[in-house]
């Protein structure tokens, strides 16, 4: 008889430990019984398109035989005459098996006297052992609250019904369908989470486990899979109706299973293994207008939906991975209206017009930064450099004509790319270097003055040399040396040789306890690769000691798509010549103090950064925009 595929073996000797137990991790499982079972749910899903039918010529074809269609092209939907049902092609749930050829095209279908709240697929599963594709009718018999759970959360907590029926591709078919012997079905549910990959085992042949799985954000989501094993006697096969009461009848699915038989046929591609496939405009209508007295959709938007599968699918997909819920449609609604009066307008258009909006209202949104930290930054990044600094921007811009780069101010408020850095790196001094013009320790406002005269001497120069500007450019010149060198530095113009880029700073605040400098575009280095502001000062503690520090707010240059395009995994690769100036900036100055007569040593450093991944699934709508914010 046809036996369950080698790799779900271990999952029979789970059954029967777990008859009375509540639903377990089989990863668990495996560590407590043998370390040979499998340790990973050996199959993937992803969503098509009817193109991959098109590509797939055996699998075409038989779509062709199931609906009569003669004409080399499938449309969006075509109906089966025998079995009452059409099957819609524009959205198609893929599953895959990770360990051999085994693979399944799931299909959502219709039927005109289907009123009630179960759901229905068509299921093509290919067959090695033929080189084709076998057709079943899977059923999912959901009451209409745990259609809608399924809608929201993409499983059902609670126990519902599975059934199958074997879907004959010609009229031979179906006359040897009626001569089958019986077979037994055993029917299993495997609840899969997305981003860690644990496999829950839901329930087996109606007998249901309580699961209890969530990320770490407390969200329930996750994938179901259904396997369908058929065991046949001898000289039976499994073309007759399954149901989850093992009998091949026609009866109820909600019914208990029964034993197979020892006939054994090691055949890895009889089961049927799917994934639920809704129809889009069907999920769009069910989640958004499950208030019947208040629906959101109207019945214009209704006949959009269904007119629009391409846009109606990528909705759909959205609420598939996002749930249902008052955010997310508020979301659709709004975007459906913008993609109805604009023609032109994807669905994947719009979520990033709305993350550049958001991203308006909530700089720090790319940013994974806990909500209380941003207090640290907010200052400097609202920082505005004085009337003087500007001024003097200006001047020099109007005396010094290119036909290349212009002199402008790189601020937050007009650089056109998000915050995409924000760094703290700090050294605790609590006695500082003997001061050798004075034979007296430095005070805080002297050795302040001291790092800023030599910088280049407490830091790493194969990171970056800080020099201040001289230029010449015919009659127009320039030579800060000796404002830098001041007691009062503020406009001085330094240029910092970074390696393979250059960049121009300002100073744009000047204090006796911190200074600030902001990224210029000048003709000769042209634009800062980053756009920002960085402070050096110190504080003082509650304990005596002065804590000195360099901290940073940058925006990339340019806009989010570029930063999204070259965005590096992991994310501190972007700043790592950055990051490694900065903790160099630590350790040498940690050095001069306790080499000088005083003490000093490495506080931590504190530094955040986008999560591109994150980003990435939000423009790809995998997740809500609402998770472009701090972290709470």
């Amino acid at each position: 008889m046809k036996r369950v595929r080698n790799v779900f073996q271990f999952l029979c000797i789970l059954v029967v430990m777990l008859a009375c137990t509540n639903c377990q991790n089989d990863t668990e499982i495996e560590t407590q019984h043998t370390e040979g079972l499998q340790k990973e749910f050996p199959y993937r899903s992803s969503v098509l398109t009817k193109q991959a039918i098109e590509i797939n010529t055996k699998l075409s074809n038989q779509m062709r035989s199931i609906t009569g269609i003669q004409n080399d092209e499938l449309s969006k939907s075509v109906y089966n005459s025998v079995y009452d049902f059409t099957v819609y092609t524009d959205v198609i749930n893929f599953v895959e098996s990770t360990e051999n050829n085994k693979h399944s095209y799931t299909f959502p279908i219709e039927r005109g006297n289907n009123t009630g709240s179960s759901l229905e697929n068509l299921v093509l599963s290919y067959d090695e052992t033929i080189d084709d594709y076998t057709a079943s009718i899977v059923a999912y018999h959901f009451t209409a609250s745990q259609k809608q759970e399924f809608l929201e959360n993409q499983h059902v907590s609670t126990s519902y019904g599975v059934s199958f029926e074997t879907v004959a591709v010609n009229a031979n078919d179906v006359l040897n369908k009626n001569g089958s012997l019986p077979c037994t079905t055993t029917y299993t549910v495997y609840h899969v989470t997305p981003d860690t990959g644990e496999t829950f085992v839901h329930s087996t042949n109606n007998q249901h486990n309580e699961c209890e799985h969530e990320d770490a954000d407390g969200n329930t989501q996750c994938r179901t899979y259904t396997v369908i094993e058929i065991d046949c006697p001898d000289g039976g096969n499994s073309n007759g109706l399954g149901t989850e009461d093992n009998s091949g009848s026609t009866s109820s699915p909600n019914t208990g299973g029964s034993s197979g038989n020892n006939n054994d046929n090691d055949n890895d591609f009889d089961d049927i293994v799917t994934t639920p496939a809704v129809m889009p405009d069907q999920m769009i209508d069910d989640c958004m207008n499950t208030n019947s007295f208040n629906p959101r959709l109207s019945p214009e938007i209704r006949t959009w939906l269904r007119n629009n599968r391409i846009h109606s699918s990528a909705l759909s997909r959205y609420l598939q991975n996002v749930g249902c819920n008052d955010s997310s449609k508020d979301f659709i609604e709004a975007a459906i209206i913008a993609m109805m009066d604009d023609q032109d307008l994807t669905f994947e258009d719009y979520i990033r017009l709305r993350v550049e909006e958001k991203l308006e209202e909530r700089p720090f949104g790319l940013i994974e930064v806990p909500c209380v930290e941003l207090e640290k930054w907010q200052a400097l990044a609202l920082h505005n450099p004085p009337p003087s600094v500007v001024n003097r921007v200006h001047a020099i811009d109007n005396q010094d004509t290119t036909f290349f780069t212009d002199y402008s101010i790189q601020t937050l408020e007009n650089a056109e790319g998000h915050l995409v850095n924000m760094d703290y790196f700090p050294v605790e001094i609590s006695s500082f270097p003997i001061n050798p013009s004075t034979n007296l320790p430095y005070t805080p406002e002297e050795f302040l003055t001291y790092f800023r005269l030599n910088i280049n001497s407490l830091i790493d120069n194969t990171w970056a040399v800080f020099n201040p500007v001289v230029y010449q450019n015919g009659n127009f010149s320039i030579d800060d040396t000796e404002l830098w060198n001041s007691d009062n530095p503020l406009t001085a113009l330094l240029t910092i040789d970074i390696p393979v880029d250059e960049g121009t700073v300002i100073i744009s605040d000047y204090s006796d306890s911190n200074f600030t400098v902001i990224t210029l575009e000048t003709p000769w280095d042209s634009e800062h690769p980053v756009s920002g502001v960085r402070d050096f000062g110190f504080t003082q503690t509650n304990w005596g000691s002065y804590v000195f520090y360099s901290r940073a707010v940058d925006r990339m240059a340019n806009g989010l798509d570029y930063a999204v395009a070259n965005s590096p995994i992991p994310n501190d690769v972007a700043f790592f010549g950055s990051d490694a100036l900065w903790e160099s900036f630590q350790e040498k100055m940690i050095t001069f103090v306790n080499e000088n007569g005083g003490n000093a040593q490495m506080d931590f450093k504190e530094s955040y950064r986008p999560s591109w991944e994150k980003i990435k699934k939000v423009l790809r709508g995998e997740i809500s925009i609402d998770e472009l914010d701090c972290l709470n």
